[in-house]
């Protein structure tokens, strides 16, 4: 069993720019209970308040080997549309189109690079 033992606060943005995935993926991982974190809210030194995650070492470790690997792979569209929570499909196929997420055919079937919905969220993400 993975020690559970909350070692780390750390801000939520950081870690998500540390591992090249999106604070929505980030924060769906900790409320579906995938990694053993918690969030919370925290004041930055110029009196703003900033999202921060408290996450145990274990779960830290996981993440750092893991994100690389998430990113590399590849997803239907339909889990494509999932990820990025859009209803329409096509509005993916409009996306790959404009090269915001990238596609590429795997076996005759179109198939959504993880890394590239991640760096779309965290573009997506830094406009708010």
């Amino acid at each position: 069993m993975p020690d559970t033992t909350v070692a780390q606060s750390l801000r939520l943005d950081e870690l998500s720019e540390a591992l090249l995935i999106s604070r929505q993926t980030l924060v769906r991982w900790t409320d579906r209970g995938l990694i053993s974190a918690s969030l919370g809210w925290g004041v930055s030194d110029e009196n703003q308040e900033v999202r921060l995650i408290d996450i145990a070492d274990a779960s830290l470790d996981f993440l750092e080997g893991f994100a690389t690997e998430y990113r590399d792979d590849t997803v239907s569209r339909t889990e494509a549309r999932r990820l990025l929570k859009l209803i329409d499909r096509n509005q993916v196929q409009k996306l790959i189109r404009q090269g915001s997420i990238k596609a590429r055919k795997v076996k005759g079937e179109t198939r959504v690079s993880v890394g590239s919905v991640e760096d779309y969220l965290m573009t997506l993400e830094d406009n708010d």
